[in-house]
């Protein structure tokens, strides 16, 4: 797993590649909205579910509207955290018991094939 974090204009924000999920995230903190303390949850969290997010390059582009001075290489830093750090398999089962947690949290199913 990868994380880089950023701060300025007014956000924070953390991105990276989660290999167990086989998904890049994105989590964005609006200081405005924060109430100081280290359990604030973030305004926006992309890449939470298995393989949500195949590719970096859109989270790269919505984390620069939150702080413009991200380096203009990350895309490329996280596609090669992706190449160390493959991603994992669903263990067998995986599927059934997700699907039957989103039934039981009225969560909208999530298809880990999908790209």
């Amino acid at each position: 797993m990868s994380r880089y974090e950023y701060d300025g204009n007014g956000a924070r924000l953390a991105i990276g590649w989660d290999a167990p999920l086989a998904t890049f995230y994105l989590t964005v903190w609006i200081d405005a909205l924060q109430d100081g303390s280290d359990e604030d949850p973030p305004q926006l969290w992309l890449g939470a579910s298995y393989a949500e997010v195949t590719h970096p390059s859109a989270l790269v582009t919505i984390a620069r509207r939150h702080v413009p001075t991200i380096p203009a290489d990350l895309a490329q830093t996280l596609m090669v955290d992706q190449l160390k750090a493959p991603a994992r398999p669903l263990a067998a089962g995986a599927t059934t018991l997700e699907r039957l947690l989103n039934t039981l949290t009225g969560q909208p199913p999530v298809n880990p094939t999908a790209h």
